[in-house]
């Protein structure tokens, strides 16, 4: 009967420990991440890789670490080896093309994009990110096509629905909270970087800082509808003897439980809470860029109005459409309401007007969103 040499047997035994090792050193890497600690994590992935250099999935972590520290171009270095090593790796095309947009290579990131819908991923990303691209490079054609290929896969059928509705010029009521959910979920550890640093967002600030002055310094309750990671929280809670906050994306409750600030965060869909909250609880409801996934508010300010003490505030801000229409949602998927349309459901509501005023919501200089901030009180 035939041997195996026995250095063959032991070469075998060898290569099976040395992987097992590699990929301790990755699992390693992924909880070190995974708290926030990079630096030692990418240390882990580095030893994951001289135990194993072809071990691909070490190589696109540190993809992903490299990244989360703004590092694009060590990123883009980490993603192309792991491709290397596996040309069909869905998520490393992904990734790479996000970095290389954010690096403004967008023919790079179109490709890369493109590449990862080819294979036929059972992810939603990829193909937000191919059809959002499209959209902004004014090839909706394209997009529309990814969004159906989404659909035909029976990836995230609603969001998919949702954003080809967008794309068509179909209004609905609103977006359907697995369309957020699936938005925030893959957005929440990059979500503060990209919003406030890069696209100037300062809106939870603006309305914080009005509502205190409105409901006194001290002491007061407040509700954070869509509060996202908590932008809210370190202007209010100096100010809450209560602050609450509900979103539908359990990733971005997440990052918003690491500040500590908030003394309950619920997980659901805004409009759902405000039905059952209790009544006459709140000094002030917040809505800070939340209406972008809602066209119809009538529920919404209704709700709001009964969870409001008598003489509460309720303050937010929305995407200036223009007043021949109540709402309607824009092809990137987002919703805009007419000033028209929020005076007349607040005042059905019970809702006076305090004040309000034009205010850029978001976006990097010459891209800037108009948009409108509104300060209603409850009629006592």
């Amino acid at each position: 009967m035939f041997r195996a040499p026995i250095s063959d047997w032991w070469r075998r035994l060898l290569s099976r420990d040395i992987k097992v090792i590699a990929q301790n050193h990755v699992e390693r890497g992924n909880a070190l991440c995974a708290s926030g600690e990079h630096a030692r994590g990418l240390a882990a992935y580095q030893r994951a890789i001289d135990a194993e250099p072809a071990h691909a999935e070490a190589h696109y972590r540190a993809g992903l670490a490299w990244r989360d520290q703004q590092q694009l171009v060590d990123a883009i270095a980490s993603y192309g080896r792991a491709l290397a090593l596996k040309p069909d790796y869905i998520e490393a095309h992904n990734n790479l093309g996000v970095v290389l947009q954010l690096d403004n290579d967008l023919e790079g990131a179109l490709a890369c994009f493109q590449r990862a819908v080819d294979l036929n991923p059972e992810f939603s990303q990829p193909y937000i990110n191919l059809g959002r691209l499209c959209e902004s490079l004014g090839d909706r054609n394209t997009a529309v096509r990814c969004y159906r290929k989404a659909i035909a896969a029976g990836v995230e059928i609603e969001t998919f629905q949702h954003l080809l509705n967008a794309a068509e010029g179909v209004t609905t009521d609103r977006a359907p909270a697995a369309y957020a959910r699936t938005v925030f979920d893959n957005f929440a550890t990059h979500f503060d970087q990209r919003l406030v640093d890069d696209l100037g967002y300062r809106i939870p600030e603006l309305l914080c800082a009005r509502v205190i002055e409105m409901c006194g310094k001290s002491d007061i309750e407040v509700l954070d509808l869509g509060c996202g990671t908590g932008l809210c929280g370190p202007h209010l809670k100096p100010a809450c003897s209560l602050l609450v906050g509900v979103d539908v994306s359990s990733a971005m409750l997440a990052e918003a439980a690491k500040n500590k600030l908030y003394d309950i965060l619920v997980e659901q869909d805004i409009v759902a809470y405000l039905v059952t909250a209790e009544p006459a609880t709140f000094n002030a409801v917040l809505a800070a860029d939340v209406f972008i996934y809602l066209g119809e508010l009538n529920a919404v300010f209704t709700n709001v109005a009964r969870v409001l003490k008598a003489g509460g505030v309720f303050a937010f801000s929305i995407e200036r459409a223009a007043d021949d229409c109540d709402y309607i949602v824009q092809p990137s998927g987002r919703y805009m309401q007419s000033a028209a349309y929020i005076k007349r459901i607040a005042e059905a509501s019970g809702l006076a007007e305090i004040l309000s005023f034009k205010q850029t919501i978001r976006g990097a200089p010459g891209h800037e969103v108009p948009g409108l901030v509104f300060f209603l009180r409850k009629n006592a």
